[in-house]
């Protein structure tokens, strides 16, 4: 079963990025690639771009390269050469990488210099709860962006988003969504991010559809391979909506709950 929702096709990203760049001269445009998704594409930009050229055009926010097969699966920074008449080939590949898993690209159009927002960007990985827990803020996975839209505070979003002035990405419905900053040359971000009880819950209940999906693919997998990813992610998100403390509480009973769902859509 299929979403008939229309999705930005690569082209049409492509062409609304280098639009946006042609609109904007005082920005300059990068990518954000979550290498989980594409751990050979690293590598790949870096015999694209040639061992001298790659130190100024990729950036690792971290390491997580993988010995066995060579591959990174840490999220990395590239920039975008200016100028181009239209969008050139590694713009268009890596809209098409966007297109193909919206999870894992991202673009950022800042006034800052290649060094400085990547810099920058590793100071926003860190994030401290008010219960002292400590953990890594997955920006590079585009999931987490709506969510740190909407929960910071307005201080907060103001000071995490200063070194862009834009930050597309598309969501799990292949729409264009994008986060405005201020694209500020002054930082005054201070990390690490300090969230608060309801701030971390609402990063915990925004996993919740993808956790139950994850689940169900394991035990229902041919139930699970019938529907298309929107299709399932909506079904799922509506029914956790409308579930009981008892089925919130309980992975087994949400699970069981989206299931029966799944089911009566089949007809």
């Amino acid at each position: 079963m299929n979403n008939s929702t229309p999705e930005l096709d690569t082209e049409t990203l492509a062409a609304a990025i280098h639009a946006f760049e042609v609109a904007n001269p005082g920005l300059r445009t990068f990518v954000l690639v979550y290498g989980v998704a594409y751990p050979q594409l690293y590598r790949e930009l870096q015999r694209w771009f040639g061992l001298e050229m790659a130190h100024y055009r990729l950036s690792l926010m971290f390491d997580a390269h993988c010995q066995e097969s060579g591959g990174q699966y840490g999220p990395f920074l590239v920039r975008i050469a200016p100028g181009a008449p239209k969008p050139s080939g590694l713009l268009t590949r890596l809209a098409r990488h966007c297109v193909d898993d919206f999870r894992a690209v991202s673009f950022l159009f800042s006034s800052l210099p290649f060094a400085d927002l990547a810099a920058r960007l590793r100071e926003r990985l860190d994030v401290k709860g008010e219960d002292r827990s400590e953990w890594q803020m997955h920006f590079f996975d585009t999931r987490s962006l709506p969510v740190l839209d909407s929960a910071l505070s307005v201080e907060q979003r103001r000071e995490y988003f200063c070194v862009v002035k834009e930050w597309w990405y598309l969501d799990r419905y292949g729409q264009q969504q994008k986060v405005i900053g201020e694209s500020a040359t002054a930082d005054s971000y201070s990390g690490p991010l300090r969230l608060d009880d309801k701030q971390a819950a609402a990063f915990d209940a925004a996993a919740v559809p993808d956790s139950v999906l994850y689940s169900l693919s394991l035990t229902d997998g041919k139930l699970f391979a019938t529907f298309d990813a929107r299709t399932r992610y909506r079904i799922c998100e509506e029914e956790i909506a409308k579930a009981s403390a008892d089925e919130l509480n309980d992975g087994v009973l949400l699970a069981n709950r989206v299931r029966r769902v799944l089911i009566a859509a089949l007809g």
